[in-house]
């Protein structure tokens, strides 16, 4: 994993998470039973709603360990929560692009973090891109990113045959 500084002194954390074959696995089979929520800023063909199976477990343990890395990264940078931190989970949902789909530019405000991981994908599918830096994060299968939630964000028309998958949700500060 690493921190990456973007302009403005912004920073976020790319990284891999080590149980991606379980969690992947999991998330494939949920999501032949989950609903869709229809278009967001997400124009997927399945966005499921955004408090997605707060029960499961393994969906949990991952979730925890996003949490960790962003106190691990953030909580004591100062132009962030200056020691103060302890997150939680506001919504966590899935999406399955198929062939042209696609997210507009957005960002997640007013939550103060968010992340992406790609459940399934190929490293030429569409990338996440963060519109104000320009960075592009290529999908890998298991990568996780988490940002500041005020970031801009976007992903280009998927254009292949098979299926890119993510997780995404975002995370404030207990109060």
């Amino acid at each position: 994993m690493k921190k990456i500084e973007l302009k403005h002194k912004t920073s976020i954390i790319v990284g891999d998470y080590q149980f991606a074959d379980f969690l992947n696995h999991e998330v494939i089979e949920q999501l032949k039973y989950a609903e869709n929520i229809g278009h967001t800023n997400v124009k997927a063909s399945k966005h499921t709603y955004h408090n997605w199976l707060p029960q499961n477990q393994k969906f949990n343990k991952f979730k925890s360990y996003i949490i960790n890395e962003t106190e691990k990264y953030f909580a004591y940078d100062e132009k962030y929560m200056n020691g103060n931190a302890n997150f939680e989970f506001t919504n966590f949902w899935a999406n399955v692009y198929l062939k042209g789909d696609h997210a507009i530019k957005h960002a997640h405000k007013p939550a103060q973090f968010s992340f992406v991981y790609f459940v399934k994908s190929k490293w030429y599918d569409s990338p996440l891109i963060l519109t104000d830096s320009g960075k592009k994060i290529r999908p890998k299968e298991g990568r996780y990113i988490i940002f500041p939630a005020y970031l801009f964000h976007r992903v280009p028309k998927h254009r292949y045959e098979h299926s890119r998958i993510t997780l995404a949700g975002n995370m404030h500060v207990k109060q």
